[in-house]
């Protein structure tokens, strides 16, 4: 996907939770080992409703900033390619998986903390702000459910 305006990145940021989403889902059902398989189905939910709450902001921000391009910083900082959906999943632990995810998570949150930094305009970075936020939020959350189900 071409992302060039935040509107397209918003786009690309619900379309990469909903690609995890799903690679959970159809790890999970291979899974042998019923913590992890319990982990990836948690997470998989998360996902899901990650992309939809990022794709709700398309929806409430403001014109100006969703068309307002962004191709300056995406040439000079490639975004991730989407995450392999491989047998990855199925054969690592649940700590693994956590790490993994948490690392992902963690690119993400960087790419709107660092488009903010960068952004002049006060409207385009409420936008990345109110997105950062809800990613760090949500990884958050994601992470602290993740090691409740490591103590059941």
């Amino acid at each position: 996907m071409k992302v060039e305006s935040f509107r397209d990145l918003l786009d690309w940021t619900s379309g990469y939770h909903q690609h995890l989403s799903n690679c959970f889902t159809d790890s999970a059902s291979v899974q042998s080992d019923k913590r992890s398989q319990m982990l990836l189905n948690y997470l998989a939910d998360k996902e899901m409703d990650l992309a939809t709450r990022v794709r709700g902001f398309k929806d409430v921000g403001e014109d100006k900033a969703l068309n307002t391009w962004c191709t300056e910083h995406i040439d000079k900082h490639p975004l991730m390619a989407e995450a392999a959906c491989d047998d990855a999943y199925t054969t690592m632990d649940s700590n693994a998986i956590i790490a993994e995810v948490e690392q992902q998570h963690q690119i993400i949150i960087l790419l709107y903390e660092n488009l903010y930094d960068r952004s002049p305009k006060e409207e385009i970075k409420d936008l990345l702000a109110k997105v950062r936020d809800l990613e760090k939020q949500q990884a958050q959350q994601m992470m602290q459910g993740a090691n409740r189900l490591e103590d059941i």
